[in-house]
């Protein structure tokens, strides 16, 4: 989806969209996170969950990360109107025209599942989908937060001096680990932890087609903003930086595996015991809801509310606090380890990682329809998945690469 600049990172970029098709491909098995998904299968198991959860704590801020990497190098060589223009050709034509063509394919299966077995795709996608009952953007949630931090970004750019006193800063946490490594740990805390309290774990905040999801979009921008101040601080050019960073790929790889312990396990051992609760979300909802106004805050915390806080908060936060744990060490094993070993041309990779936009538009599609037509059929979770997996990794990959790269405008548009 970038210029290609630094081969492990390009590399890295692809591994995170292949990641991604492999992780869509188990949701539909997986026991308490399927129930979000556009289609469950009736066998279902919590080892998936423990596999989800560990994912979905890297993919989405690892590839924030990386888009924070390019925006402002990006601006400086093309010029704002450029800039602009080159976000839409990217972003938003394909955001256009995949929600008529892609989404649906996603949302019908579930709608005849659950709601008209006998409905047919195109009367469902022209009375259904279309006439705005079931209008969504699905998985394209992914190309708006871009291009809404980009331009959040480029703002931030505009105030004389701010970003390269950010990347100073960026840069002073990388020079001191420990004061980066406890002020990244307490800020990825505080923002999932209010972003839970206020908006819940799996549900999504937004209006029309536009949606984020609640308890994470702030850290996702978190790291995007780190992705920023990378490139501001000139450490994407510090070999030495990258050097001492690889060098301990074991300490971060072994700190991710207890961060991984802790999260999942705690998450899963709590998941109806506390640790996803919504009792302090609703109360404050339908304090709102029923006319309470900010002036009438202290005297509902003094009756109610700092009791529930008291009662319900805890668990959440330590789950939160887990998963900012993770998601920093994630990170840090994920950049060092494909400095260290995947910093060469390698023509897989290579290809993998030119075509990983046009594998995000289109394996969901073929997983979902996988997951739908599997339902029923009496085979193995662990086969299921693994077939999905390739078909949809690999059929979206040998789609892009052998047909979409031919027609010189879509290449265009996602090489």
């Amino acid at each position: 989806m970038q210029e290609q600049r630094y081969i492990f990172i390009d590399y890295l970029r692809g591994f995170i969209f292949a990641l991604m098709a492999i992780d869509h491909s188990l949701h539909a098995y997986a026991q308490n996170w399927g129930q979000f998904w556009f289609i469950q299968d009736h066998d279902r198991s919590e080892i998936w969950d423990a596999f989800y959860l560990f994912d979905q704590s890297i993919i989405m801020p690892m590839l924030f990360f990386i888009t924070g990497l390019w925006v402002l190098p990006s601006l400086k060589k093309h010029g704002f109107q450029s800039y602009l223009g080159r976000r839409f050709i990217k972003l938003g034509i394909p955001f256009i025209l995949c929600i008529p063509l892609i989404v649906p394919l996603l949302t019908y299966p579930r709608y005849t599942l659950t709601i008209d077995p006998e409905i047919g795709y195109f009367d469902y996608w022209l009375n259904i989908f279309l006439s705005g009952k079931k209008l969504q953007a699905g998985p394209l949630w992914v190309m708006y937060g871009m291009f809404l931090y980009s331009i959040i970004l480029v703002a931030l750019n505009a105030i004389p001096g701010l970003m390269t006193k950010w990347g100073r800063f960026v840069h002073i946490l990388t020079n001191r680990p420990q004061i980066g490594f406890i002020f990244l740990i307490l800020l990825s805390a505080l923002i999932l932890g209010i972003s839970d309290l206020t908006w819940g774990a799996p549900w999504w905040i937004g209006w029309g087609i536009f949606y984020l999801q609640g308890a994470r979009f702030l850290l996702y921008f978190l790291y995007f903003m780190l992705g920023a101040g990378f490139s501001q601080s000139g450490l994407l050019e510090n070999r030495f930086f990258w050097k001492r960073l690889s060098d301990r790929l074991p300490l971060w790889a072994s700190i991710m595996g207890i961060s991984t312990l802790a999260y999942v396990g705690y998450s899963l051992t709590f998941t109806h015991e506390g640790a996803y609760s919504d009792v302090i979300r609703h109360a404050f909802h339908d304090f709102f809801g029923l006319g309470g106004s900010w002036k009438d805050m202290p005297e509902f915390l003094e009756q109610h509310g700092l009791q529930l806080i008291k009662d319900h908060a805890p668990a959440i936060l330590i789950r939160t606090t887990f998963h900012g744990i993770l998601c920093l060490f994630q990170v840090l094993t994920l950049l060092a380890l494909f400095y260290r070993y995947f910093n060469k041309e390698h023509p897989v990779w290579r290809s993998l990682a030119q075509s990983c936009y046009g594998i995000f538009l289109t394996h969901e599609a073929m997983v979902i329809w996988l997951q739908y037509l599997l339902i029923g059929i009496e085979l193995p979770q662990t086969f299921k998945i693994a077939l999905i997996a390739f078909l949809g990794l690999g059929g979206s990959w040998l789609l892009t690469e052998k047909w979409l790269f031919r027609v010189p405008l879509l290449k265009r548009i996602i090489a």
